[in-house]
């Protein structure tokens, strides 16, 4: 599956799923963003009730993906996409392009292991603060105060985000089943809400292009070699080579790689080139370059250089 895909199949079918879009976004005026919209109750009301903006949505799971594309069937204002925001929000979408970013009870990942996962990590702040045009606003509700509490303090320091509202149990137009039940029981509900008050830009990671030369020829055998060969990089960055299919002139090398969990599968293109090969990254394949992809065609260059 493309990292920015649901199905090809459904796309047709609901006519809301965004699958293989260009990146970044061109974005209509009034354009908003939903992260992590679940089974698609709050999104699809949302967008029915501003008809006039433009609702995007961003969920990893494709099962809810899919959940939330049939509510919205034939919906004319709400795109949906598959992937991961807290590594694609800055490359999907372009620079203060966004008016409002919602979150509705994300998970807080109370562990010190998780911390990388919550709405504090800096990366993930950095990336609402660069999508945000200035006045804009990003709204967190969660049912967990210490994680209110958190998010407050450690956003409310962020250079271009300005604490604008801390709610308990707000008044609503538009809620989920899952609040409502929580409220039912008693439960307290907790709303963080930020203004991006000054301009700030986060450099988009993706953008470059990447090729090597390497000084040998590749045989058959140098590239069998590779199969099944696993990478590593710290704890978040890994790759593996799969098998290579030729042409009988160039190749392509199967490559999985993993960002933080954050999963792409692509080819290496291996080309021979005045007397040596030269390795990139297959341009059908749509992969980011990410660390890992980095990595791996380093890695895979290296290998095939020293003919291991």
């Amino acid at each position: 599956m493309d990292i920015l895909s649901a199905t090809t199949q459904a796309q047709p079918q609901y006519g809301v799923i965004l699958t293989n879009p260009p990146l970044p976004l061109e974005t209509p005026e009034h354009s908003q963003l939903e992260i992590g919209f679940g089974n698609g109750e709050f999104t699809v009301q949302y967008a029915e009730a501003h008809p006039k903006v433009m609702l995007y949505g961003v969920e990893i799971s494709q099962a809810c993906v899919l959940k939330c594309a049939r509510r919205a069937a034939g919906l004319g204002n709400l795109r949906i996409l598959n992937t991961d925001a807290r590594y694609m929000l800055r490359e999907v979408f372009r620079p203060e392009s966004l008016e409002r970013i919602f979150m509705q009870f994300p998970c807080p990942w109370s562990s010190n292991k998780q911390a990388h996962r919550r709405v504090t990590a800096k990366d993930f702040s950095d990336g609402l603060a660069s999508v945000l045009r200035v006045g804009g606003a990003f709204e967190m509700l969660t049912d967990d105060e210490p994680y209110s509490l958190e998010v407050r303090e450690v956003l409310g320091r962020h250079e271009a985000l300005e604490l604008s509202a801390y709610e308990v149990n707000p008044k609503r137009a538009i809620t989920t089943k899952y609040e409502r039940t929580w409220l039912e029981e008693g439960k307290n509900i907790y709303r963080v809400e930020f203004t991006k008050r000054a301009k700030f830009a986060a450099e988009r990671r993706t953008v470059q292009e990447m090729h090597i030369k390497i000084n040998r020829q590749v045989s058959g055998q140098d590239l069998e070699a590779l199969r099944n060969v696993e990478g590593k990089e710290g704890a978040k960055t890994f790759w593996k080579f799969g098998r290579a299919f030729s042409d009988g002139e160039s190749c392509l090398l199967e490559t999985l790689t993993s960002d933080d969990e954050f999963m792409q599968e692509f080819y290496i293109m291996i080309i021979p080139r005045d007397g040596g090969t030269l390795l990139r990254l297959d341009k059908t394949a749509k992969a980011f370059l990410t660390p890992a992809v980095r990595a791996a065609l380093s890695d895979s260059a290296a290998r095939l250089d020293e003919g291991r």
